[in-house]
């Protein structure tokens, strides 16, 4: 009778420490998918490796029309979009603006810093506008520009543009037309 009861305990405790090393799997499990899900801990969730944007259609490096800029775009492993605005002066290479692109509350946003603007601080556009070939992002809350324009026009083709109000009520557009370099 001893053997039989010290049996049923051992049983019994064997069943608990199963039943405990298998919720500790599931919600090790479950931390794991929640975190290869859509949202980072931040809540920007990164884009859809499955679905390709205009963003991927932009990665790579692009020239200006004068030759003189270069715009970079790269795709990070979070699934945001990097680019970097530069250009060559002598041996030097001198950055003038970074971007980075992500997904937030189910929209791009562009976070563009400007070197010697804004105090150095990045400035949010959201997405107005979205197509498989283009984006507009927007801040109508932002002196100039107000909108950021990109336009695939092929694989070796992009039009870009700024707009926004000028000082005589109208509204100026700067156009940025790059050729793929590599």
């Amino acid at each position: 009778m001893i053997n039989n009861l010290r049996t049923r305990r051992i049983t019994g405790d064997l069943l608990i420490w199963i039943t405990v090393v298998i919720m500790v799997i599931t919600m090790v499990a479950c931390k794991d998918q929640k975190d290869k899900g859509n949202l980072k801990g931040d809540g920007i969730a990164p884009a859809s490796a499955a679905t390709p944007t205009v963003f991927d259609k932009l990665l790579g490096t692009w020239a200006s029309e004068d030759g003189k800029n270069f715009e970079r775009w790269i795709k990070n492993e979070d699934g945001t979009f990097t680019s970097v605005v530069f250009h060559i002066k002598e041996k030097d290479t001198i950055y003038t603006d970074q971007t980075i692109v992500y997904r937030e509350k189910g929209k791009w946003v562009s976070e563009n810093t400007i070197a010697g603007q804004n105090e150095g601080q990045a400035v949010k556009f959201t997405e107005a506008i979205l197509t498989e070939n283009s984006i507009q992002f927007s801040n109508p809350a932002h002196d100039f520009p107000t909108d950021v324009n990109y336009k695939v026009r092929d694989a070796n083709t992009v039009n870009a543009f700024i707009a926004g109000p000028n000082n005589k009520g109208g509204k100026d557009t700067i156009p940025f037309n790059y050729t793929r370099v590599k």
